[in-house]
């Protein structure tokens, strides 16, 4: 069917890309969808990565559907919602993405883990089914869960008529990229007018490296601005905090950053008075702006690397 081709292509597409492919090895479409990205492996004389590159999960007490790449047993016995154990399955909890296409009520079992778990969600509209239903109701929540990161009109792909098994393969698979790839910073500093241009610094510093530097205040939306920033720094690759203008809001949010697991960088200009319990944190002293630039460079590059951007 078309859909069993999109299926197919999808995984050719995520192996080509040099990503690891993650499933359940349950269901003829799980061994299908395995199969086709070890054929692409062995066409481009990538045997060797087929272990590495396809990953597939088995329920303890389960015979494990295919035996194509490295079969992982999971440490649950089985993926319901129904039990008191709410610890992600595996391939959900290794994923920077999740995406459903067609399926039914194991699909949604699917897709409430990812919630729960907090991963991007790509329901596949073209074929019906769950894949449908749960893309509508990520697009109902686009504002609040994607907007920071990819457009509208691209997270719209996914709802495509299209026949192009190929070329929808394509648009989905950007769509994943882009939102594995984190390019927002979160900026936490004072909001008054006379810190614009440590702003602005943060801003250019930050294009220097591919990123996005985005503050709360900037940010159109109607949304009350606790949400907003909470969201926006699980949202972001790192945070960069400035501490010159002492604030109880800044700390928190300096606070929930590390909570999050979010690299956070802490500047303050020079002299700056500093609460005791980050004094042993490390802080990135300026006088000027150019100055400040100047000690972010390496600093950021240093963290580019880190998340796999470099």
């Amino acid at each position: 069917t078309l859909c069993r081709q999109f299926e197919e292509k999808f995984a050719e597409k995520i192996t080509e890309r040099g990503h690891v492919l993650l499933t359940g090895c349950r269901s003829s479409l799980d061994k299908a969808i395995a199969e086709a990205a070890a054929l692409w492996l062995e066409r481009n004389g990538r045997v060797k990565d087929i272990r590495s590159r396809i990953i597939s999960y088995k329920l303890k007490p389960d015979a494990p559907g295919h035996d194509i790449g490295r079969i992982q047993v999971s440490k649950r016995d089985d993926w319901s919602l129904s039990t008191p154990n709410l610890s992600l399955p595996e391939q959900i909890a290794e994923a920077d993405v999740t995406v459903f296409v067609a399926g039914s009520e194991g699909t949604y079992f699917a897709a409430n883990w990812a919630r729960i778990g907090n991963k991007p969600i790509l329901g596949v509209a073209r074929f019906g089914g769950a894949g449908s239903v749960i893309f509508e109701r990520e697009r109902d929540e686009f504002s609040k869960k994607y907007s920071n990161l990819v457009s509208k009109e691209d997270f719209d792909m996914l709802n495509q008529y299209t026949n192009d098994v190929e070329q929808l393969a394509e648009d989905v698979l950007a769509l994943c990229e882009n939102l594995m790839i984190l390019k927002n910073v979160f900026i936490v500093m004072s909001f008054k007018q006379e810190y614009d241009d440590l702003y602005d610094a943060f801003d250019t510093v930050c294009h220097d490296f591919d990123f996005d530097a985005v503050r709360t205040d900037q940010v159109t939306s109607l949304e009350r601005i606790t949400p907003r920033i909470l969201e926006g720094i699980k949202r972001s690759a790192f945070v960069i905090a400035d501490v010159t203008e002492k604030s109880l809001n800044v700390f928190y949010e300096i606070g929930f950053a590390e909570g999050v697991g979010r690299p956070v960088i802490i500047t303050a200009k020079e002299g700056t008075e500093l609460p005791f319990d980050i004094k042993d944190t490390p802080i990135v002293y300026w006088n000027t702006l150019k100055e400040l630039k100047q000690k972010l460079q390496p600093i950021i590059g240093k963290v580019k690397m880190k998340l796999g951007k470099g």
